[in-house]
């Protein structure tokens, strides 16, 4: 299945499947952090996370989760998302020097997804891959790219 993710010139974020939308997510700037918003297609709000950003370290806080969606994701960082009892998925770049920015998402050791990314267009954009045996990720692993890449500037 594959799923497409735009951006618009406010670094907000928009999921489409068979140019249906899913989900789509809000940002909002402040001096050191962002207030990302996430809503699916019936404009219902399922995540609201705050990212912050420190000389040192940044980190995400969850504000808010709609558990009737989101399936209880306690925590969220810019290489992983823990949702569900303890299930963890993470990132790994696609290639060791990696120019383009593309990435995987795995479960264990499984490989369950990958993102391309298109930055050099018009409107960025990434196209998430997902087989159909791992489906049951799909939510927990688009609710992870619209709460670290909104807000994300590609240019």
């Amino acid at each position: 299945m594959e799923i497409e993710i735009v951006q618009d010139k406010k670094q907000s974020l928009y999921v489409y499947r068979d140019d249906e939308l899913l989900f789509y997510s809000k940002v909002k700037f402040n001096w050191t952090n962002r207030i990302i918003t996430i809503y699916n297609d019936n404009n219902i709000l399922l995540l609201e996370v705050k990212y912050k950003m420190s000389f040192f370290n940044s980190y995400y806080n969850i504000l808010f989760q709609n558990e009737l969606f989101t399936k209880n994701i306690s925590e969220i960082t810019d290489t992983r998302i823990i949702f569900g009892f303890g299930k963890r998925l993470y990132i790994k770049q696609d290639y060791f020097i990696s120019l383009d920015g593309n990435f995987s998402y795995y479960f264990k050791e499984t490989k369950i997804s990958q993102v391309k990314q298109k930055t050099w267009v018009s409107k960025p954009k990434m196209l998430l891959n997902i087989n159909d045996e791992n489906l049951e990720f799909l939510h927990p692993v688009i609710l992870h790219i619209l709460a670290i890449r909104a807000g994300y500037n590609s240019d």
